[in-house]
């Protein structure tokens, strides 16, 4: 176990999937940590300290991080503000990271590390076919990408300061979140529910191509887990690594075991798009929240259509290489069934499905 003794993060993005995870984690572990972001997490996290603070202001993040800052010794930083421009979307997240470090260093921060959050979009895995199993040290892509502007800018900055960084490139997470509806897991959980109550068997609304290709997820335990040891790791320093569970798995095979747990028959393949056929969905939504005494009556704060209309039309084989960050010594295995039906169990365990 991490010795906790005068570590304190500040969480940049508490509110997001990843975010809110990394600090139940680190609060178990006995860290101080401070969460900023426009909004606490949900659920209510005890032992967090929030700050309420936009990211893309530049002045209102030193202002919020100049009371705390003298003692913050890491940076976790989970934050993202999504564009549909790259390009612009590139500028504005880097932007957003710069105002969180320099905040810190300028109330006295003793940093130690700044980790980042980012992902396999790294490998282009979003443009089409790319060389799998990606690893960290393959040719980035020819797009503008914020990741890249944010690790080329973390780098230099650590080259000349007294704190190291990390950066960790996670797959498709599994895992359970409330008001951060770009999750995989909550458009599955939302998706079941509304087809259920509506009759239907479980369809896979995607391509017969993501149906059968290869794909991989990172479950949120796996990851915050290997927030805290890359951030606390010497030998990781200055490095990326992929982090995402032990196996792989195709849609096809695992689609059955999805059904079974909503209490399902599984359909065929029904291509159709989500953002379409679940217009009007929010109200129907309302009315099984009353009728089941669900939390969430808000289907927005659950899942993203247009989310799942994408991940579930990425028909060529998705997937990255863990050997480097294993060799280093981190090598917990969880495996892709497990995560799925674990993150489901824990929506249903908020009451946020019936």
């Amino acid at each position: 176990m991490t010795d906790a003794t005068n570590k304190v993060a500040v969480i940049a993005g508490a509110s997001g999937i990843v975010g809110r995870a990394a600090a139940e984690r680190l609060i178990d572990l006995g860290w101080r940590v401070i969460g900023v972001s426009r909004r606490p997490p949900e659920p209510a996290l005890a032992g967090i300290e929030h700050i309420a603070a936009d990211l893309a202001d530049a002045e209102a993040v030193r202002a919020a991080l100049s009371p705390v800052a003298s003692s913050v010794t890491h940076l976790f930083y989970a934050g993202r503000a999504p564009d549909p421009d790259p390009a612009a979307e590139a500028r504005r997240n880097l932007a957003m990271l710069v105002h969180v470090v320099e905040g810190l260093e300028a109330g006295g921060a003793p940093l130690q590390h700044v980790q980042l959050i980012h992902g396999c979009k790294w490998y282009g895995s979003q443009l089409g076919p790319y060389r799998t199993p990606a690893a960290e040290d393959d040719p980035r892509a020819p797009m503008a990408n914020f990741y890249y502007d944010q690790q080329d800018w973390t780098a230099a900055r650590a080259a000349r300061s007294s704190w190291t960084w990390t950066a960790l490139r996670p797959h498709i997470l599994a895992g359970f979140s409330l008001g951060y509806p770009h999750n995989s897991m909550g458009v599955m959980a939302a998706y079941a529910t509304l087809s259920k109550a509506r009759g239907l068997p479980l369809r896979f609304p995607g391509t017969i191509g993501a149906w059968e290709s290869l794909t991989q997820v990172t479950d949120l335990r796996l990851l915050v887990d290997a927030m805290v040891w890359t951030a606390t790791t010497p030998e990781a320093a200055g490095e990326a690594f992929n982090v995402i569970d032990a196996d792989y798995f195709r849609w096809c095979d695992v689609w059955g075991e999805l059904a079974a747990f909503f209490g399902m028959e599984p359909g065929p393949v029904e291509t159709v798009a989500l953002v379409d056929t679940m217009k009007g969905a929010d109200a129907e939504w309302a009315r099984l929240a009353g009728q089941h005494g669900l939390s969430e009556p808000d289907l927005g704060r659950i899942a993203n259509w247009g989310y799942g209309d994408f991940m579930w039309r990425v028909w060529w084989d998705d997937m990255a290489s863990t050997a480097k960050i294993r060799r280093l010594g981190f090598d917990p295995v969880y495996t892709s069934r497990d995560s799925l039906l674990d993150a489901l169990t824990a929506y249903r365990r908020h009451r946020v499905i019936p």
